[in-house]
């Protein structure tokens, strides 16, 4: 019997309280998550094999998994099964696990991408794109704001914060998404993957700390000193982790390594200290939990053998559970039905249009003014405009401070999962002949030093 025959019976017991052996309200809430957890797994493995032979990377339909879980779907199709399964009732262990699994793949991103390697001589570069693809979507999204304010139903939120959150949704890029599909397409090794990870890196990092600054603003508890204490302790921090923390943390994993041959219980327990650690100080701090992640993860990714190991070890538990109930949280709270009328389309289609020109026109200019060909140009304008579900987070918050109303907030979801579809054919046309699969060390064999 298949997963999917015994759901509505596992859907049931769970809704009229569990009826299991050991019968208490632990037993209860864990057979609902297990109804929960055999669903999503069995979706996203349907989905994200349809999504392959459409040429689309795995994380491609992991995301699109999630939305057919959610009213967009499930819902619209069987609202009773759809509110039976998500009633509510697990949403804080799923906030809690989805949470957790970003955190991790922030980390396992910072791995996987050889910055020291591939950007000895493009931190200009960087910087450029990265400022450039983040001002000018955020002020074409700034200024084009008010025409999509006097389109809104009745009761409209306020301007100011409406025009600041607009701005917001059209800069934001998304490290783990891009990260992914780089490392799907076998793409990581390449500089413009680097490249466009540090770009997007600050990108993000810039557009955590204005989200912050617009969310106080729009609470009338904005400080500049606030600000100031925000900025100063995050680059303490990573000043901390790269001077004092690397050092010990590359010496415990190394010895670990030679001693044991491979990545042990022990060394997996502290890595998975170190980055719950700096996950809660940058969260903190002000910045959220997704970048204390990455800052560890950048920490280690010259060790090469620490990431094979921890990739063949760890990673394929993130990447198959953690995330899918990330990708399903998110598609729980977004309904693309949402939008019930032909101006409400067009308006959408508008929004792509802005979010879609400003940040490849901003990323792409920026790319040009440093030096970098037509093609690095137009492959970091397409990287730059993937936004997927950190835009998604952001929204969320706006939609919580009531600033976007509903059918903003589905139009602007609907443009963050485009760019995301989107980019993927883009990017392995672009990089065709680029593509690199290596395979894992094996775990008595030393990596070769470069250039041998």
């Amino acid at each position: 019997m298949s997963a999917l025959t015994l759901l509505p019976s596992l859907v049931q017991a769970a809704a009229q309280g569990g009826e299991s052996a050991v019968g208490t309200k632990a037993e209860e809430l864990v057979l609902h998550l297990l109804a929960q957890f055999i669903a999503i797994l069995a979706a996203t493995r349907l989905v994200v094999y349809v999504a392959r032979k459409l040429g689309q990377t795995n994380v491609a339909g992991e995301i699109l998994a999630g939305l057919v879980l959610g009213p967009s779907v499930l819902g619209a199709l069987a609202p009773g099964l759809m509110n039976t399964l998500f009633d509510g009732s697990t949403s804080q262990t799923f906030v809690a696990l989805s949470q957790i699994g970003l955190v991790l793949l922030m980390f396992q991103i910072g791995l996987e991408f050889e910055f020291k390697a591939n950007l000895g001589t493009s931190k200009k570069s960087i910087v450029v794109v990265s400022l450039a693809g983040l001002m000018l979507p955020f002020a074409m999204g700034y200024l084009s704001a008010p025409w999509f304010h006097e389109r809104l139903a009745e009761p409209r939120p306020s301007l100011f914060g409406f025009q600041l959150f607009f701005g917001i949704a059209m800069s934001i890029t998304a490290i783990p998404i891009l990260g992914r599909i780089f490392m799907e397409l076998g793409l990581s090794h390449t500089r413009i993957a680097a490249l466009s990870i540090g770009a997007a890196a600050i990108d993000d990092i810039a557009g955590w700390l204005i989200l912050g600054v617009v969310t106080l603003l729009v609470q009338h508890q904005f400080a500049t000193s606030t600000l100031l204490f925000r900025m100063g302790s995050l680059a303490a921090y990573v000043a901390f982790v790269l001077l004092v923390a690397r050092p010990l943390l590359k010496r415990f994993v190394g010895n670990h390594l030679r001693r044991q041959g491979g990545l042990e219980t022990s060394a997996v327990a502290l890595m998975l200290l170190a980055v719950f650690a700096s996950a809660s100080i940058t969260s903190l701090i002000g910045v959220f939990a997704i970048i204390g992640g990455f800052v560890i993860g950048v920490a280690l990714h010259d060790d090469r053998r620490f990431v094979e190991e921890w990739k063949t070890r760890v990673s394929p538990l993130v990447n198959t559970f953690f995330l899918p109930i990330f990708f399903t949280y998110t598609g729980l709270r977004t309904s693309i039905g949402a939008l019930s009328s032909v101006n409400e389309v067009i308006t959408c289609l508008l929004v792509v249009a802005v979010a879609f020109v400003s940040k490849f026109g901003g990323a792409y200019a920026g790319a040009r003014f440093v030096g970098e060909n037509h093609r690095s140009a137009m492959v970091l304008g397409v990287c730059m405009n993937t936004r997927a579900l950190m835009e998604l987070i952001a929204l969320n918050v706006g939609y919580d401070l009531g600033v976007l109303p509903r059918s903003m907030f589905t139009m602007l979801v609907i443009m963050a999962i485009l760019s995301t579809f989107i980019a993927t054919p883009l990017i392995r046309w672009l990089l065709r002949g680029e593509e690199r699969h290596t395979p894992s060390l094996p775990l008595n064999e030393e990596p070769l030093p470069r250039g041998t």
